[in-house]
């Protein structure tokens, strides 16, 4: 990149500009004056921009701490944040003026920071975590924290074990907190380590006055912190808390800003590995410590489970998942992971070796019955999901008085002399809970979703309307494969013809259906609805198959659509 032309189209600007070398590396070099301040801004040279353009401010130290900056100390610069670099869509075909433009931001958000000390004080707080990480020289990864209020109370605090995963995690819960009924998950992580848990509490702060620069100044920063106190949480800090012997202590605090509660802690170890000591309350008592500040992750459903795109208004949902194949597994999972509470899961089969490339489960999971094995893997995976294994069969359900607990019923097994024999006691019986029937066609034509609400006009039976003498039908007539054909693929004998689909097949079907299910459970979807996707026909073309008219006029791939059908005997009673 020719830097030399870059410099004269920012001089022509007007910007005092020229060429350096900063750390033995070319840069350029930015001068310019903000009310009384003259500041410098350093840009790293690069081979291509493929982000907008950074620059660096240099000697940070001589202003006052300003906001979206990040200094590091020991090349006497401070990153400038103007925004997420890679998520704005640079003119890197032009250059120059990706140069100017960048150059342009980065002097307004100092502008503003200079010229407007209340401003910056409160974008400072705002993003006081930013800065409270920067200072973050701990060798451990996260500090998971389960807590059920933000008031002052004694932690029991676990040291990492690990390398990676949750071992690998500081983890705190409060002292006298009942894991086992309110989070099991956690629980099991917390018996697993083995050495005795540290001391920790939790202090409120009622607001921030100050922000250190480096670690030197935590000490200073937390007693004066610490006499903002009120006088009910500073006596039980001093007297349940600070009066106990330890080696290390960790405080963990809170407090309100614009954008939230935030938390943050700071770790306490004595110098004298094997020594007990009373906590630090004078400066000069420091000196015999260890500080480092850290960074506190809440683990806590009601942030967790949002910040994942998940929904915390499916945590009471129940779902009884009937089939547990290559389509039912990651339904499963995906049901899961959007934040479902409650999940049962009917299937008698285990996991054979010819499913390994179709299936959720991993080959580890070998001759494990799939409900099992389903169980382990999602448990482990998402922390707030209670998943129930069951042996047994569609048919076995045919109990009204079971299959009304469920707030949805999903049925994955592929088979529609099943699901139509089951939906006949449904309606006979008069069942209350709604019902999604979904399937795989073979050879990569599609997938479909149908969900039979109580009550709503559409029923399963709408899907099964023949089309040509507008009576009940044996096939589905959302089926893109015409019937009567072979299209199953048998490839060692008897015993062992199958449906030849993809896992992307049976993932696609798997979504559709997920998605219609949580429309449903979220009050989204009120009647009974279909959904279908559709995919190639080169491989059914290939197998000379024939596909239906349906799969040559569909075009709503995707799309929730109502399942009535006018001709249906069961809906137009």
């Amino acid at each position: 990149m020719n830097y030399q032309l870059i410099i004269q189209h920012l001089q022509s600007c007007g910007y005092s500009v020229s060429a350096a070398n900063v750390l033995a590396r070319d840069t350029i070099e930015v001068n310019v004056t903000i009310g009384s301040y003259t500041i410098t801004l350093i840009h790293f040279e690069v081979d291509e921009i493929t982000s907008m353009p950074s620059f660096y401010l240099k000697d940070p130290q001589q202003f006052p701490r300003l906001a979206h900056t990040l200094s590091f100390n020991d090349y006497n610069l401070a990153s400038i944040c103007v925004n997420v670099t890679d998520s704005v869509s640079v003119n890197y075909e032009v250059p120059t003026l990706a140069f100017e433009d960048s150059l342009k931001k980065h002097i307004e958000l100092l502008t503003k920071c200079l010229t407007d000390p209340a401003e910056n004080k409160k974008e400072l707080l705002r993003e006081f975590l930013a800065s409270w990480y920067s200072l973050n020289n701990t060798k451990f990864n996260d500090v998971l924290c389960l807590v059920d209020s933000p008031e002052f109370c004694k932690l029991k605090v676990y040291a990492p074990e690990g390398k990676y995963g949750l071992k690998s995690s500081v983890l705190v819960h409060p002292e006298n907190y009942d894991l086992a009924t309110k989070e099991p998950f956690f629980k099991i992580q917390v018996a697993q380590r083995k050495k005795s848990p540290d001391l920790g509490c939790i202090l409120p702060l009622p607001c921030i006055t100050s922000i250190p620069w480096n670690v030197s100044d935590l000490p200073k920063w937390f007693l004066e912190h610490f006499e903002l106190l009120d006088a009910n949480t500073k006596k039980k800090f001093v007297t349940t808390f600070a009066q106990t012997r330890k080696n290390i202590f960790w405080v963990i605090f809170n407090i309100d800003t614009s954008s939230g509660k935030s938390w943050f802690g700071l770790k306490f170890q004595y110098k004298k590995s094997k020594v007990n000591k009373t906590f630090p309350l004078k400066l000069e008592s420091f000196t015999e410590w260890n500080i480092e500040a850290c960074s506190i992750k809440l683990f806590d459903k009601s942030s967790l489970i949002p910040r994942g795109g998940a929904f915390c208004d499916l945590q009471d949902k129940h779902v009884l998942l009937v089939g547990c194949g290559s389509v039912g597994g990651y339904i499963a999972d995906q049901l899961a992971s959007c934040g479902l509470g409650n999940l049962t899961l009917v299937d008698s089969d285990t996991l054979s070796i010819e499913n390994i490339y179709r299936h959720y489960l991993p080959i580890e999971y070998l001759h494990q019955y799939k409900t099992i094995g389903l169980q382990f893997r999602i448990t482990t995976k998402y922390p707030w999901v209670n998943v129930i294994p069951a042996d047994g069969c569609l048919l076995e359900l045919r109990n009204d008085s079971i299959i009304n607990r469920y707030d949805l019923i999903i049925i994955a097994i592929g088979s529609p002399t099943k699901e139509r024999i089951f939906h006949d006691y449904c309606i006979k019986n008069e069942v209350e809970t709604a019902i999604i029937n979904t399937w795989t066609e073979g050879y990569g034509v599609g997938g479909h979703a149908v969900l039979d609400i109580p009550k709503q006009k559409g029923c399963l039976r709408c899907a099964y309307v023949d089309n040509e003498n507008l009576c009940r039908g044996l096939v589905s007539n959302l089926n893109f494969l015409k019937p009567n054909q072979d299209l199953t693929r048998n490839l060692s004998g008897c015993g062992n013809a199958f449906l030849p689909y993809s896992n992307l097949s049976a993932i696609q079907t798997a979504s559709i259906t997920t998605d219609l299910a949580l429309n449903f459970l979220q009050g989204k979807v009120k009647e009974s609805s279909k959904v279908s996707w559709k995919g190639s026909n080169l491989d059914a073309l290939n197998e000379n198959l024939e596909l239906t008219d349906r799969y040559s006029s569909f075009s709503k791939s995707l799309l929730f659509t109502p399942l009535l059908n006018p001709e249906c005997d069961i809906c137009n009673e």
